[in-house]
């Protein structure tokens, strides 16, 4: 055991702890403003019971810390399998809040099931890929690691969480880069992507992207195969994407648009984007002090504890707060990916490049949300952002990594 304690001491990355630490004190502060004295009741105590859930996620960080390696690795698969059951009763029998299926009732408590799938589906991938004879080169090898996240995708599809199934996609392309993906079949990934977007904004954007795109291969040069399936890619989406438009969802629609120009329903759709970047805006450089947001207090701002906490913070901490948010996340993402480069063995370098990508795409998703510079997908701001299923499991995230960096000298 004192050996044990003089590891963690010594071997211990407490930047990492820091910003994180950091990050859940804003997120408390943040509550405490979005509920105390709003015009909205159905809030309010929320920050107590987010506190409940930061002494548990860190009880679980702490004993994540302690797992060996070779834990993680050997229920990697099982913990995927779980997820994905889990996913299928959210379906089943899942409790409804908006129209969406999104959390299974255990009791009293309610989980977010698409939470933990994360982490089943970093673990599963790191543990595919860390074998020695798996080449992303290979088509077989990398059908089975588009096919381990595509099932999730799906069933989140379903629920219907479209900001969530990013996140999963988020996670897969960047550990299947670390694992050797070539440049040009990245590219052949992300641009029918970036391709879609640009079509949903309209003719101009979308001819704008193919000039790009035809002066990268030209500057890449790649071999004429590859060249013809990424032109014809790219057409078929560009076409299609009318047809994928009208089987979203009206409110996903609606998103989309609100993106584009916020300003054509400032009652509706618009309103939330709007409210937020006048709740940031009228902070100014130091804000107008802690709980004197009147945009919150008189609930202009909508999920000011959730999606928009951030909003919240930069209203009334003001621009340099919002700097401070920014840095925090910023550190705890380059310690994480960094753990990935010292790791001493493939399976935890995969897992830390998951666990980083997964950071990385909630913070410039939603804090690019609450600016206008990124449609309103509802995802959270992790752990700034209300919600107990998400700090328990970036808890376990954050131990993970933790627990990483203790053994790397093993």
């Amino acid at each position: 055991m004192a050996t044990s304690r003089q590891q963690l001491r010594k071997y211990l990355d407490w930047p990492l702890v820091g910003a994180a630490l950091g990050l859940v004190v804003c997120g408390i502060v943040g509550l405490l403003s979005a509920t105390t004295g709003t015009a909205t009741a159905r809030v309010s105590g929320l920050a107590g019971i987010q506190f409940l859930w930061l002494v548990l996620g860190i009880g679980v960080a702490i004993g994540a810390i302690r797992v060996p390696t070779r834990f993680w690795f050997g229920i990697s698969y099982i913990l995927y399998g779980i997820s994905i059951i889990a996913l299928v009763l959210t379906l089943a029998v899942g409790v409804s809040r908006m129209g969406a299926e999104r959390w299974l009732a255990i009791g009293p408590f309610r989980f977010q099931t698409s939470e933990m799938g994360k982490i089943g589906l970093i673990l599963a991938l790191a543990r595919y890929l860390s074998f020695h004879k798996v080449s992303v080169s290979r088509f077989r090898d990398f059908a089975v690691t588009v096919g381990l996240v595509l099932v999730p995708i799906a069933l989140i599809h379903r629920q219907p969480d479209l900001g969530t199934a990013l996140v999963y996609g988020s996670i897969f392309l960047p550990m299947v880069y670390w694992a050797g993906l070539a440049n040009l079949h990245l590219l052949a990934i992300i641009t029918p992507v970036i391709n879609a977007v640009c079509a949903f904004a309209g003719w101009i954007p979308w001819l704008v992207f193919l000039l790009i795109l035809v002066g990268v291969l030209f500057l890449m040069r790649p071999p004429l195969r590859w060249t013809v399936v990424i032109a014809v890619i790219n057409l078929v989406v560009g076409i299609v994407t009318p047809a994928i438009w009208d089987r979203l969802e009206p409110f996903q629609q609606r998103r989309i648009e609100t993106f584009f120009s916020p300003e054509k329903d400032p009652l509706g759709a618009g309103y939330q984007i709007i409210q937020s970047q006048v709740a940031i805006g009228s902070g100014g450089l130091w804000g107008k002090g802690f709980l004197e947001g009147s945009q919150t207090r008189l609930a202009y701002l909508p999920e000011t504890h959730t999606d928009f906490i951030f909003a919240v913070l930069g209203e009334e901490f003001g621009f340099v707060g919002a700097i401070v948010i920014v840095a925090l996340y910023v550190l705890l993402i380059w310690r994480i990916f960094r753990m990935a480069l010292v790791a001493n063995n493939n399976f935890a370098s995969f897992v830390c490049i998951g666990v980083g990508s997964m950071f990385a795409f909630h913070g410039i998703i939603n804090i690019g949300m609450t600016i206008g510079l990124a449609p309103v997908t509802g995802l959270p701001l992790l752990l700034v952002s209300y919600g107990g299923s998400s700090l328990l499991t970036n808890g376990l995230a954050i131990g993970m990594v933790l627990g990483f960096g203790v053994r790397r000298f093993e």
